[in-house]
């Protein structure tokens, strides 16, 4: 009972990492397809340039969460640690879906999606590669 818990309770550390995550992720892909495209002469779909750097910071969100969370708690359960992360992306995927913007593009809001799944399967996955003998 005290590790699910404590799982739970070191999952918090999820949102505030996680967003940074993407933060700094989004302009690091940016950064990366400008080198693509202006420095390297890549002809990149247009596409793959607005999503990409999108999708990239929700691998660099969900790696960075769980490492935190590894750092913080080894002895994690991982359904539990999934349980505030998972009920976090509902909400956004909720939000973004239900409620699109006008100005946003319907590639945008395919983007976000990528992006908060990308998140949320990458935390799943480090926290469950990095130590499979743990107690679910």
């Amino acid at each position: 009972m005290k590790v699910k818990f404590f799982s739970i309770l070191v999952s918090i550390v999820f949102i505030p990492v996680a967003m940074l995550g993407q933060y700094l992720g989004f302009y690091l892909g940016k950064i990366l397809y400008f080198i693509y495209e202006k420095i390297m002469f890549l002809n990149m779909p247009d596409f793959l340039i607005s999503m990409a750097p999108v999708v990239i910071s929700g691998f660099i969100a969900g790696y960075v969460a769980a490492k935190a969370v590894q750092f913080i708690y080894k002895n994690y359960s991982i359904n539990f640690c999934l349980i505030i992360p998972g009920l976090l992306i509902l909400a956004s995927l909720a939000g973004t879906l239900l409620n699109p913007e006008s100005s946003k593009t319907t590639l945008e809001i395919i983007s976000v999606v990528l992006r908060e799944i990308v998140t949320l399967g990458l935390f799943y996955v480090t926290l469950k590669s990095e130590n499979p003998n743990l107690k679910n």
